[in-house]
């Protein structure tokens, strides 16, 4: 009997194990899933970058103030004013770069008035300069014949340099054309170049460029100087030469008066 339960008992097992084969083999059945419209992801914006945090205000730094003669001139101030200029640049120095693009032989005198010692070559062409009959010509109808309607920086600054010119001229010992710088100064005093249109101020740069060659006339011709006067007579400019005459004495006993008190300050040994 026991045999045969063991058979029965075996034969159960084999029975469960043959089933349990089967289900495992067979798989898991397959579910149909709902079919799902075709989306497209939406574009995702990129995150803002963070803002920095803000810093703490620093206190602004003590400003240091800069010496008047170190700045540079307000802009405008110099209209059409071209390059760079050092710290020490003038304004007659400016005017004087613009001035020299145009008078190119002003631009000579300058240069060699300013080197005070120079060269047999440079000293030669300065003297050659001074005697340019072309040049002493130009000045002369440049002061009696103003161009610009109006007074500038820029038109006294060229008169003057224009007068400083003809008075070099004459210092000049042994100039050949010395009667000829001579007449043109006097022509300069005596010539009425005064216009009715005239700007007042151009009409008084004239007149003060009349009344310096006076000066200058005289230290080189004192007679001479004196006979114009006379040769005014009658004309317009009567009254300003004896005013001229007048003022040029006081000047000379004023130089006289100064150089007596030099000489008793300063008694020769």
């Amino acid at each position: 009997m026991k045999p045969l339960r063991i058979t029965l008992v075996v034969a159960v097992l084999l029975t469960i194990a043959v089933v349990a084969v089967k289900v495992a083999l067979s798989g898991t059945p397959e579910v149909e899933l709902p079919e799902m419209a075709a989306t497209t992801p939406a574009p995702v914006a990129p995150a803002a970058p963070s803002a920095p945090p803000l810093a703490k205000p620093q206190p602004a730094a003590p400003q240091i103030a800069i010496p008047p003669l170190l700045t540079a001139p307000s802009e405008g101030s110099l209209p059409e004013d071209e390059g760079e200029h050092g710290e020490f640049t003038t304004a007659t120095d400016m005017i004087k770069q613009k001035l020299f693009k145009r008078e190119p032989k002003l631009a000579q005198f300058d240069y060699f008035r300013e080197h005070v010692l120079l060269d047999s070559v440079s000293r030669e062409g300065y003297h050659k300069l001074l005697m340019d009959k072309e040049m002493i010509a130009q000045t002369r109808d440049d002061l009696l014949h103003p161009k610009e309607p109006k007074d500038t920086p820029e038109t006294n600054t060229k008169r003057l340099m224009q007068i400083d010119y003809l008075r070099e001229g004459l210092s000049l010992k042994d100039h050949p054309d010395r009667a000829y710088l001579l007449d043109t100064v006097e022509s300069i005093i005596l010539e009425d170049s005064f216009t009715a249109q005239m700007d007042p101020k151009v009409k008084r740069s004239l007149a003060a460029t009349k009344m310096e060659l006076y000066e200058i006339f005289s230290s080189h011709d004192p007679a001479r100087t004196l006979a114009l006067t006379d040769k005014a007579r009658g004309t317009r400019l009567e009254k300003m030469m004896e005013y001229f005459a007048e003022s040029n004495q006081r000047r000379l006993a004023k130089e006289r008066e100064l150089s007596l008190q030099a000489q008793k300050s300063n008694p020769q040994p």
